[in-house]
């Protein structure tokens, strides 16, 4: 790996930073990097506000433990529990999924990345709708 000769610094943003992670994850989900892209989707998705309440993160929230919703992003992230695990399509998917809603939800923009993996869950039977639609703005969402 060549590093460059000088530090660098750029300027960001809590927008900026969630975007260019989420679209990361999606560029290691097509390349089957199930572990970079779960852990980069679930940081985007942390670093957006909850403006909404009808994303799927709340949908699964509302029938699952923090434990249970979190259990794959938490195992990549901490050294605790088994050293060995299956990470599955699916479990990718959703994670993606949450940050996709949620960055929309807070930010009320897609990038056309989101569009594409939307067409794409559709296609592959993971939702019978566009995902960036289910996120819109609530007021009676937590701050």
């Amino acid at each position: 790996m060549k590093i460059a000769g000088q530090m660098g610094m750029i300027n960001t943003t809590k927008k900026i930073s969630a975007l260019r992670q989420i679209l990361a994850a999606l560029e290691h989900f097509e390349k089957k990097d199930y572990e970079c892209a779960i852990t980069l989707a679930a940081a985007g998705e942390g670093q957006c506000k909850e403006r909404t309440t009808t994303h799927l993160f709340r949908l699964i929230r509302a029938k699952f433990s923090a434990d249970e919703t979190n259990a794959v992003i938490n195992w990549l992230k901490h050294p605790s529990g088994p050293d060995g695990a299956q990470i599955t399509e699916l479990e990718v998917v959703t994670t993606l999924i949450r940050a996709i809603q949620k960055f929309v939800g807070t930010y009320e923009e897609a990038h056309q990345k989101f569009k594409d993996f939307s067409a794409w869950c559709k296609a592959k039977g993971y939702t019978k709708i566009e995902i960036i639609e289910e996120a819109k703005p609530n007021t009676k969402a937590k701050a």
